[in-house]
C-alpha cells in the first residue's frame, strides 16, 4: 500500500499545478476554481473533411479530378460548426405526422423542424448529391464525385441522406422505364435540377423533386413476393406501361414519405408489377386521397428523417416499365442505394475514427496524452486501417459505376456491391463502438456526435437488405450474371505475388453455399480490400492490414490487436484529422 501511495504522489506531483488539489474552498468573483474548465477536447468543427483522408483524395485523383474544386467546398462546408449545430437540431427536433388540417381534410404531411430543411438544401442546392453523377455523365467519373459528396454530408448528418439517395436511386429506374407521355411531365429534369422544394403540391408547380421507395409488407418484410397489395386497371381497356391502376393494401416501411412520389410494388395479373404513386394526381391535380399514412416509426436512429406505415385504398399511380417485372424494375433503383448504404456507412466509420483520434490527440492522461501511449496507438491504427480500407473499398465499386458501357465493369459492380454492402455495413456498429470507448465518458453523453453516429451505424447493414439477405444476393449473382464471379477475381488477383499472405487466403475460400454464404462474402470482401490496399495504399497500411486480417481463422471482433512490428505513428500521421 505504501508503495503505491508513493507512485501516486509522484504521479500527481509531476502533473500541472491546475490540476492539483484546489487552493480555495469558496468563490472566487466570477470564476470560482471549482469552475475553471482544462483537458477537455474541443469539438472537431471547422476544418475540411479531405485533410487526413488519404483514401478519399486518392479517389478524386484518380476518377474525378476536375471536381475537386467543388469537392473542397462541400468538404469545409460538412464540417463547418453551423452545419453541425444544424444536424444536431434537425436530430432533436424529429419530423411528426400531420394527419388532418384544422378543417377535417385528410393532408398526410410529414413536417420537419426548419434545421433539416436547411440541411437538405446543404445537400441537394449545394453539394447537388441527388442530381451530380446525371448532371456531369460526360465528365467522367461522376459517380465518383457523387460518392465522396455522400460519403462527406453522411458524415455530418446521415438522416437526410436517406431522401436524397432515393431521388439520386430513382432516376435510372424512371429513365429506362417512363413512357414518352409520363417523360413530358419533365420527371427526369425535376429530379436533377438542385432545387430543394419541400412544398405539399403538384409536382408541376415544382422546379425540383424528391422520390421515396415503398416495398415492404408487414407479413412479408425482405420477401416481397408475399406482398398482397394489388392494383387494378382503372380502364380494362388500358393496361400496361403508362397505365393508370388503382392500389389497395399496405406498407410496412416506406421511406421518405415527404416525398413527391413513391416506387411501389402491387400485383397485377402478370405479377408483381412496379408503379409510380403520387402524393398529388397529376391528371387531376387533386391531392391522392387514397395515399394513407397510418404513423411515422418510432426508430432506433435516423431520427432526422421519416420513415412512414402506409395504406392504398384505391390509391392512384400509373404503372412503371413491363407488367409483371416490378422487381427487375425497382431493383435498377435498389442497386444504387445499396452503393450509397456503403459508401455512407465508409463515411460515417471515417467520423468515428477522426473524433477518436482528435480526441486522444489532445487529451491527456496519466501524465501524456492518450495519443502517446502504446495501447491507444494500436487502438487507433487498428481503426484507421479498418475505415481506410472499407473507404479505398467503396470508391472502387463507385467507379464501376461510372463505367456504364463495360460490361465486365457492370458484372464487377453488380456482385461486389452486394459483398461490400453486407462487409462494411455489418463492420460499422462495432467500430463506432470502439471509436466511443477512446473517447470515454464523452462519448457517451448526447451532447457530443457519438451516441448520434452509434445509434445509426446498424441502420445500412439492415435497410436494402439485411445480411442473410445480400448474401443470398450475392449467391444469386454467381448464378444470373454472366462473369461476375471471375470479374471479382481477377479484380483481386491483380495483385497476385505482392503478398504470399493474401494469394494463400484466396485460393482457401471455398465454393460459396448459402450455408457457408457469410463466411464466403466476408472472406471475398477482406481479400478485396487486401488487395486494393497493396495497389492503392501506402505500404504500412497494407501490411497492417493483411497481418491482422488474412492471418487465419476468424479475426478478433475487437480492435487494437496490430501486431508489434506495424508502423502504428506513421498511420496515426497519415490518418489524423
Amino acid at each position: 500500500m505504501a508503495l503505491r501511495l508513493a507512485a501516486v504522489g509522484r504521479h500527481l506531483s509531476a502533473r500541472p499545478l491546475a490540476t492539483r488539489a484546489y487552493t480555495s474552498t469558496g468563490p472566487s468573483g466570477d470564476n470560482p476554481p471549482q469552475r475553471h474548465v482544462f483537458n477537455q477536447v474541443e469539438p472537431l468543427e471547422d476544418g475540411c473533411l479531405l485533410v487526413g483522408d488519404a483514401a478519399l483524395r486518392d479517389a478524386i485523383n484518380r476518377q474525378c479530378a476536375w471536381s475537386t474544386a467543388h469537392l473542397d467546398q462541400i468538404s469545409k462546408l460538412a464540417a463547418a460548426s453551423t452545419t453541425h449545430r444544424l444536424a444536431e437540431q434537425a436530430n432533436m427536433c424529429p419530423p411528426t405526422l400531420r394527419t388532418h388540417d384544422r378543417l377535417g381534410n385528410r393532408i398526410d404531411v410529414a413536417e420537419f423542424h426548419p434545421a433539416y430543411h436547411d440541411v437538405m438544401r446543404v445537400g441537394i442546392e449545394d453539394a447537388g448529391a441527388a442530381a451530380w453523377a446525371w448532371i456531369n455523365k460526360s465528365k467522367g467519373g461522376s459517380h465518383t464525385a457523387r460518392s465522396a459528396m455522400t460519403y462527406m454530408l453522411y458524415q455530418v448528418e446521415s438522416g437526410t441522406q436517406c431522401p436524397q439517395t432515393m431521388t439520386f436511386a430513382a432516376f435510372p429506374a424512371l429513365r429506362d422505364s417512363l413512357t414518352p407521355e409520363q417523360k413530358q411531365l419533365g420527371w427526369l429534369d425535376k429530379l436533377t435540377s438542385r432545387v430543394y422544394d419541400p412544398r405539399d403540391v403538384p409536382i408541376d408547380e415544382k422546379r425540383g423533386i424528391t422520390l421515396g421507395m415503398s416495398m415492404t409488407e408487414r407479413q412479408g418484410g425482405s420477401d416481397v413476393r408475399a406482398n398482397t397489395t394489388v392494383a387494378l386497371p382503372v380502364d380494362s381497356s388500358r393496361v400496361g406501361p403508362g397505365c393508370e391502376y388503382l392500389l389497395n393494401g399496405h406498407k410496412w416501411f416506406t421511406s421518405a414519405p415527404m416525398s413527391d412520389a413513391f416506387l411501389t410494388l402491387a400485383y397485377t395479373e402478370e405479377g408483381l408489377s412496379c408503379f409510380l404513386v403520387p402524393r398529388w394526381n397529376w391528371r387531376t391535380q387533386k391531392r391522392n386521397s387514397g395515399l394513407v399514412f397510418n404513423r411515422l416509426k418510432p426508430k432506433l436512429g435516423d431520427h432526422s428523417n421519416a420513415s412512414s406505415e402506409i395504406e392504398y385504398h384505391d390509391a392512384w399511380g400509373e404503372m412503371l416499365g413491363r407488367p409483371g417485372r416490378g422487381i427487375q424494375t425497382i431493383l435498377t433503383m435498389v442497386q444504387h442505394t445499396r452503393l450509397d448504404c456503403l459508401v455512407g456507412s465508409a463515411g460515417l466509420m471515417r467520423r468515428c475514427v477522426s473524433e477518436a483520434v482528435h480526441h486522444a490527440t489532445h487529451r491527456n492522461a496519466f501524465g501524456r496524452t492518450l495519443h502517446d501511449s502504446p495501447i491507444m496507438k494500436n487502438v487507433l491504427a487498428d481503426l484507421l486501417v479498418e475505415s481506410e480500407a472499407a473507404t479505398t473499398l467503396a470508391f472502387r465499386i463507385a467507379e464501376s459505376f461510372d463505367k456504364e458501357d463495360d460490361m465486365e465493369q457492370q458484372a464487377f459492380g453488380r456482385i461486389t456491391t452486394a459483398i461490400a454492402k453486407y462487409h462494411i455495413c455489418k463492420r460499422a456498429p462495432q467500430f463506432a463502438y470502439e471509436a466511443m470507448e477512446c473517447i470515454g465518458g464523452n462519448g457517451y453523453i448526447e451532447e457530443g456526435p457519438m451516441p448520434r453516429l452509434f445509434r445509426q451505424s446498424p441502420l445500412n447493414a439492415i435497410w436494402e437488405g439485411s445480411g442473410n439477405v445480400i448474401c443470398l444476393d450475392v449467391l444469386r449473382a454467381t448464378r444470373t450474371t454472366e462473369g461476375a464471379l471471375d470479374a471479382l477475381f481477377r479484380e483481386i488477383r491483380l495483385s497476385s505475388g505482392l503478398d504470399d499472405r493474401l494469394d494463400k487466403f484466396v485460393d482457401e475460400i471455398p465454393e460459396p453455399t448459402e450455408e457457408n454464404a457469410r463466411r464466403v462474402v466476408g472472406s471475398l470482401a477482406v481479400a478485396l480490400q487486401a488487395s486494393l490496399l497493396l495497389r492503392r495504399s501506402a505500404p504500412e497500411v497494407a501490411e497492417a492490414f493483411c497481418a491482422s486480417r488474412l492471418s487465419g481463422g476468424t479475426p478478433r471482433p475487437d480492435y487494437g490487436t496490430l501486431p508489434a512490428h506495424v508502423d502504428f505513428d506513421f498511420i496515426i500521421k497519415r490518418g489524423s484529422p
